[in-house]
């Protein structure tokens, strides 16, 4: 009876063993679920008076201030989970230079995430409401959406939009890709260093930057037309810099884009491609051409 027992307890510490290395690794599989977290806040107040011996005086004889922040938010305790709801967090805090103003709390709680970030953006709104008051708007939008899936990756798109008075507001938009397993987040370092792989890489980013321009411009684009915004080199003759955010994958391929005034001016918009795998095929690195497997 003696040796059945101390069996039965050896397979019962065993079992926990197993059991809390499972939870404590985090590693998922299957579908994401996602939960909606909104902020809202809108007002309309009287504009503040400019002094009556300042060289300007308002424009505007109220000021209207909205604020929306829309974060669809993975589900659960994974690794994989916790790490887009951290990178979500970081992105809204390092695209609105709040002063290093980021959410610590806790990240399962994606209502205080939310808003905390609301706030933060009320206080910072109402610290610029000094007059003279040239226009009477005020609004940020933040988004953050899970856009693609599959059985071994995810991805989440993040936007910003925001405008605080002059001539145009400005938007940011930007995903990244996590492998389910462990939560790793794949950006630019999902290619090979082979200089001539590098090469078909940039022909490839170029020949979609051209398509790019074509359309907006209804007519064809060749590189030999493509100048730097900056630099003024054609585009096609050098060293193509990636985004500074991503790629990320979708359902059509891989994504780059290029924020408001990264490679053209602003009414440029955000110039980009998409990129279908099949063209992609031993340019990326095993880890994350498995993704597509």
């Amino acid at each position: 009876m003696k040796k059945i027992l101390t069996a039965i307890s050896a397979l019962i510490i065993v079992t926990a063993m197993y059991s809390c290395k499972d939870r404590s690794s985090g590693a998922f599989s299957g579908d994401v679920s996602t939960k909606k977290f909104m902020y809202q806040y809108a007002d309309q107040r009287v504009a503040p008076p400019a002094p009556a011996d300042s060289e300007y005086q308002n424009d505007a004889d109220s000021v209207y201030i909205s604020i929306t922040l829309d974060l669809d938010l993975p589900q659960g305790n994974s690794i994989m989970a916790h790490r887009i709801r951290e990178w979500v967090s970081e992105q809204v805090s390092l695209n609105h230079f709040l002063d290093e103003m980021y959410f610590d709390g806790n990240l399962d709680d994606g209502q205080a995430i939310a808003d905390y970030y609301g706030k933060e953006f009320k206080e910072d709104i109402e610290q610029t409401l000094e007059p003279p008051i040239f226009n009477g708007y005020r609004e940020v939008l933040v988004t953050a959406s899970k856009t693609f899936e599959n059985s071994k990756c995810v991805t989440w798109l993040f936007t910003i939009s925001e405008y605080t008075g002059g001539a145009h507001g400005f938007q940011i938009c930007y995903g990244a890709t996590f492998r389910k397993s462990d939560g790793r987040l794949f950006g630019k370092d999902i290619f090979t260093n082979n200089w001539e792989k590098r090469q078909r890489l940039d022909s490839l980013i170029v020949d979609g930057l051209c398509e790019y321009f074509s359309d907006g411009v209804g007519e064809k684009i060749d590189p030999e037309t493509l100048i730097h915004e900056y630099t003024d080199e054609k585009i096609g003759e050098m060293n193509v810099a990636l985004p500074e955010h991503g790629p990320w994958f979708t359902s059509g391929g891989l994504d780059f884009l290029y924020q408001q005034y990264e490679i053209a001016p602003y009414a440029a918009g955000m110039p980009g491609a998409t990129i279908p795998y099949e063209k992609l095929a031993g340019l990326m690195t095993p880890a994350a051409a498995a993704l597509l497997k």
